[in-house]
């Protein structure tokens, strides 16, 4: 290759660069969405005198991510384009159990998993669903944790259950989907405090 070939090359090269030009596809511009706030949840019935934590709950993939996930056919799952949660799906689900069981009032404590204080208990699970299901009339939002209650002291297994719950989509749009999906936790997040409340 020519010395006059290179030059000739460079140039044109800084031309394209100076006139704003690129050979690289342009990032899709991403939406970040949170779970929405808590609705009222049913703080009636028996309380614990018990401490609880709240683990981060595991996942496999693609549920522990932080895409906003889509299933159009039963079977099939799709991350919504253009679209992310502002941390993983099990994040978001934990900050949710953490906040419906410390307004529901019926335990002495609850804590998170950063905390260095001692509990009675540990709530953990593996999270299953947490995504858009279009496949039914109408579409509807699932949320679905294997939940396991484990006694702190003994590091022995107290109880473990399958909670899901779910909620109409309105329509079609991350917004409503989102919507819908925090109107299912909510829902997860009630079943959740009377069996953990009653176990404990």
């Amino acid at each position: 290759m020519s010395p006059r070939y290179l030059v000739s090359m460079l140039l044109a090269l800084l031309l394209m660069v100076s006139a704003g030009c690129t050979i690289l596809p342009e990032r899709e511009p991403q939406r970040l969405f949170t779970l929405p706030g808590s609705t009222a949840l049913d703080a009636s019935g028996p309380s614990a005198l018990a401490t609880l934590r709240v683990d981060t709950f595991s996942a496999s993939a693609p549920h522990g991510g932080n895409r906003l996930l889509v299933m159009p056919t039963p079977g099939e799952l799709e991350a919504w384009a253009g679209v992310r949660w502002r941390d993983d799906a099990t994040r978001l689900l934990q900050e949710r159990l953490l906040e419906a069981f410390r307004l529901a009032g019926r335990l002495n404590g609850v804590l998170d998993d950063a905390s260095r204080a001692r509990s009675d208990a540990t709530l953990t699970g593996h999270l299953t669903a947490f995504h858009l299901r279009l496949d039914g009339d109408p579409p509807r939002a699932v949320v679905r944790l294997d939940a396991q209650l484990i006694d702190e002291s003994r590091r022995e297994l107290l109880a473990s259950r399958r909670f899901e719950a779910t909620s109409a989509v309105s329509d079609a749009t991350p917004e409503a989907a989102v919507q819908a999906l925090g109107r299912a936790s909510d829902a997860l997040a009630e079943s959740l405090i009377g069996w953990a409340v009653e176990t404990l």
